[in-house]
């Protein structure tokens, strides 16, 4: 192989480690963007009803049809890389200013469950 080649076969090695690093850190920038809450400002609440037997995928289509989180997927992954007791069942008043985590924290607790 000669230096030319070499030094071509080193730029293309570092394009991609530098656009992996890129794509990288947007992913992540995103994931946090999509963390916060919908409306920080909002003193809204919106009513959302979680069927029995509802799935974690079901529940983040359901928190998005309501516009409470800015991401199904980033809310499913959520759930899924953080599930300690498992979504509740019920009727829960959820504020707009929530962020996933504590919209997360609140499906996962009985007391905020009103049975139907």
């Amino acid at each position: 192989m000669s230096k030319e080649q070499l030094r071509r076969q080193n730029r293309i090695v570092i394009a991609l480690v530098v656009i992996l690093v890129i794509v990288g850190l947007s992913i992540h920038q995103y994931f946090n963007y999509a963390l916060k809450p919908v409306d920080a400002d909002s003193k809204q609440r919106v009513t959302v009803v979680v069927p029995k037997g509802a799935t974690d995928h079901s529940v983040a289509v359901l928190m998005k049809k309501h516009h409470l989180v800015r991401s199904q997927f980033v809310f499913d992954y959520y759930l899924q890389t953080h599930k300690t007791n498992g979504i509740k069942a019920g009727k829960f008043r959820l504020k707009r200013s929530a962020s996933i985590p504590e919209l997360v924290m609140t499906l996962q607790e009985n007391q905020a469950a009103k049975k139907q």
